[in-house]
């Protein structure tokens, strides 16, 4: 017998077992060398949809600074002097509850939004995926 017992099981694919997977190395071959992985490039309709969507929001975080609602930007967070502006609102820091109510808000949404709906986030709004 080889040092890494396989058997054959129903689902038609090789299994190691359980006692001998540890006594070799999954990224090397028999004669020690390493075994390279050559990943494909992901090719479908969804992965289009993703790369449009990834641009889609990409163009909206770069063009947001430009976008003026009366006047004001759409938004904007200056700490230093005291402004903030979202949706072309002013707030001030007498109203800094308002901006805390809204924070709750959308971090739960998007608790709730991640635990009904994980992978979309991830694959699809995450903006660590994005960029």
């Amino acid at each position: 017998m080889s040092t890494t017992e396989k058997k054959y099981n129903e689902a038609e694919s090789w299994v190691v077992e359980a006692e001998t997977f540890r006594d070799s190395v999954g990224t090397m071959d028999t004669t020690g060398k390493r075994k390279w992985v050559y990943p494909r490039k992901p090719k479908g309709k969804y992965t289009n949809y993703r790369l449009l969507v990834s641009i889609l929001l990409l163009i909206i975080y770069f063009s947001i600074p430009f976008i003026k609602i009366n006047g004001n930007p759409v938004l904007l967070i200056n700490i230093i002097e005291r402004q903030f502006y979202i949706l072309g609102q002013p707030f001030y820091p007498q109203d800094f509850f308002i901006l805390a109510l809204g924070a709750i808000t959308s971090l739960v949404f998007i608790i709730l939004f991640t635990v009904a709906f994980g992978r979309i986030f991830c694959g699809w709004i995450c903006p660590q995926t994005i960029f």
